[in-house]
């Protein structure tokens, strides 16, 4: 009873330190305590997880976290982006002034950091399988591998993501771990 108890607050610090770094970082200027309580947080339901059932608890946890994180993107990327405030020149022709079009790059970086991530992800994952299977290891200790893989490879791959400032080094690093990863899954059935 208290193990589950417990899994359940590691559930609740897991979502609330996800909700107050997206508070955070939603601001025009970072807050250093904001990030710190929410990071401390994750920390903190990673403890929990880790006393309420060992790894698996850490594993719920993490899945946690992870579902609350998509959630925010899902729901940032709902919302229209800031328009910046046209800076007006001031010349003696009259015409209108061109202001870019905010145009579908949310959902892009969402669909990159998201979906496309998270398959790239998985691939690598199924990749790790595939060489433990083939070198002699256990099916089980292939399948825990993918369940340890994803949750670390996506989020990590989605945080790089989001800090590349262009377009075509996302596309590259998700495509580039996919098409590395995919020759592997021709080995999924083990060693002949």
């Amino acid at each position: 009873m208290a193990g589950d108890a417990l899994l359940w607050i590691a559930a609740a610090l897991a979502i609330a330190g996800v909700a107050v770094l997206r508070l955070s970082w939603g601001r025009p200027v970072r807050s250093a305590p904001l990030n710190i309580a929410g990071w401390g947080a994750l920390i903190a339901a990673l403890v929990a997880g880790d006393f309420a059932a060992g790894e698996w608890g850490i594993t719920v946890t993490v899945l946690v976290a992870t579902f609350a994180a998509f959630a925010a993107l899902a729901v940032a990327a709902l919302k229209p982006a800031r328009k910046a405030r046209a800076k007006t020149v001031r010349t003696s022709h009259s015409g209108s002034d061109e202001v870019s079009p905010t145009g579908r790059s949310g959902w892009l970086t969402f669909a990159l950091a998201g979906p496309l991530a998270l398959g790239a992800s998985l691939l690598l994952a199924l990749a790790v399988r595939a060489l433990i299977v083939s070198a002699g290891g256990a099916e089980a200790d292939g399948n825990v591998a993918v369940l340890a893989t994803v949750p670390i490879a996506w989020p990590t791959l989605s945080f790089a993501l989001l800090m590349m400032p262009r377009r075509i080094a996302q596309f590259g690093w998700v495509l580039g771990i996919a098409a590395v990863s995919a020759p592997f899954l021709l080995l999924q059935g083990g060693p002949a």
